[in-house]
């Protein structure tokens, strides 16, 4: 055991010398995760939970399970996971280690005589809490995908590089999609992100609601580096109301 924790230190320590450099990289892809299959984090927690639940029972039972290791090789597998997942490649296998949980779910409620009464009880406990926690999980995840907005993913995102991505694609989409841009005008707190959405209001919003919208975001960010853009955007708004024609 001694030689097991010895090897973790070892290990986290390695990861952790790079991690400055590259934390950013599976931070992204927890983001691009989390439009994917939000809440990406409960998904992560769920996962990591159910798996250390099987990993308790085969060390209490003795009872091998497929992909399922003992405290102390599971704590070093799953930290070493959670590291390289926030430097290198998002969460991905963290997520995989639901699948031993699903997969003998299945086996707990089927006859076993392999298995003895008390054993098979703990692992149906083990199975229904988790099999409960995903139809939960599954169910706020279809909520959030069919309520989120793109200003919604935006807004939580902000400062993120997939958030910007989100930002260019809403902009360039046809017809512009005014209502997200203008609640990411009005929620917003990156001024970069407010000057680029309040140009894309100005080249295609509608002045007489608009112009009011912008001259609060103005004075709001008033003296910060995008502030001209947004006097810019004010300007090409005003002057397409004055040359609107009168409604007929």
């Amino acid at each position: 055991m001694m030689k097991k924790i010895v090897l973790l230190s070892f290990l986290i320590g390695l990861l952790s010398g790079s991690a400055s450099e590259v934390l950013a990289c599976g931070s992204c892809i927890y983001i691009h995760f989390d439009r994917i299959l939000p809440p990406v984090m409960g998904w992560v927690a769920l996962s990591v939970i159910w798996s250390f639940s099987l990993s308790i029972f085969t060390a209490i039972t003795g009872i091998e399970i497929w992909g399922v290791y003992k405290p102390v090789s599971w704590l070093i597998l799953v930290s070493i996971l959670f590291i390289t997942s926030f430097m290198f490649i998002g969460p991905i296998f963290l997520l995989f280690l639901i699948f031993p949980g699903i997969i003998f779910s299945f086996k707990a409620f089927l006859p076993d005589k392999s298995m003895n009464t008390k054993a098979k009880r703990e692992l149906r406990v083990i199975s229904a809490a988790g099999i409960t926690a995903l139809m939960i999980l599954i169910t706020m995840t279809a909520n959030i995908k069919h309520e989120r907005t793109e200003a919604d993913f935006i807004l939580k995102h902000e400062n993120s590089g997939p958030a910007r991505m989100a930002l260019k694609q809403l902009i360039g989409k046809t017809p512009s999609q005014l209502n997200d841009l203008r609640e990411i005008v009005l929620k917003g707190k990156n001024s970069q992100t407010v000057a680029i959405s309040s140009e894309a209001i100005a080249a295609n919003g509608d002045p007489v609601r608009d112009v009011p919208l912008l001259l609060n975001v103005y004075e709001k960010i008033y003296g910060n580096d995008d502030d001209e853009k947004i006097e810019l955007a004010l300007s090409t708004v005003v002057s397409y109301k004055s040359i609107k024609p009168p409604c007929a």
